[in-house]
C-alpha cells in the first residue's frame, strides 16, 4: 500500500512537471505569436501609408495627362497647312505614352499593395485568433490542471 502511494505521488509529480514543461512551451510560443503580429500591425501600417502615396502619385499625374491631351487636341483643331506632324507632335505623342506608361506603372504598384495588405489582414487575423486559443490553453492549463 505504501509502494502504490509512493508510485502515485511519483506519477502526479511526473504529470506536474509535463505540465509545466508544457505551459513554459506554450507561453513562448505566445510571445512569439504576439511578436510576430506586432511586427504584422507595423507592416500593415506601413503598407496603408504606402498605398496612400501611391494613389497620391497616381491622382498628380492625371494633370499633366490632362494638359498633354488638350495641347494634342488643340494641334490638331489647326487648320489644313499648319497641321503638320512635327518634331513637338511627336514630341506630344511620347508625352502622353510616358505619363500613360507611369500611371501604368503605378496602378500594377497599386494593386500589388492593395493584395500585400490583404494578405497582412488576413494574417493578423489567424495571429490574433491562434494568441486567443493559446490564452484559452494556458488559462485551461494553469487553472484547472495544474492545481
Amino acid at each position: 500500500m505504501h509502494q502504490t502511494s509512493n508510485d502515485l505521488h511519483k506519477q502526479a509529480e511526473t504529470v506536474n512537471e509535463s505540465f509545466r514543461i508544457r505551459i513554459q512551451e506554450m507561453i513562448t510560443a505566445k510571445t512569439n505569436l504576439e511578436e510576430n503580429l506586432n511586427q504584422t500591425v507595423l507592416e500593415i501600417s506601413s503598407m496603408n501609408e504606402n498605398i496612400a502615396a501611391l494613389r497620391e502619385a497616381i491622382r498628380l499625374k492625371d494633370s499633366p495627362m490632362r494638359v498633354s491631351h488638350m495641347r494634342l487636341n488643340t494641334r490638331s483643331m489647326r487648320p489644313n497647312i499648319e497641321l503638320v506632324r512635327d518634331p513637338v507632335q511627336y514630341g506630344l505623342v511620347e508625352e502622353v505614352g510616358q505619363i500613360t506608361d507611369s500611371i501604368e506603372a503605378l496602378s500594377a504598384k497599386l494593386n500589388e499593395s492593395i493584395e500585400r495588405l490583404r494578405n497582412l489582414e488576413r494574417n493578423k487575423k489567424a495571429l490574433e485568433e491562434d494568441i486567443a486559443v493559446k490564452t484559452n490553453s494556458l488559462n485551461i492549463d494553469q487553472s484547472q490542471c495544474l492545481r
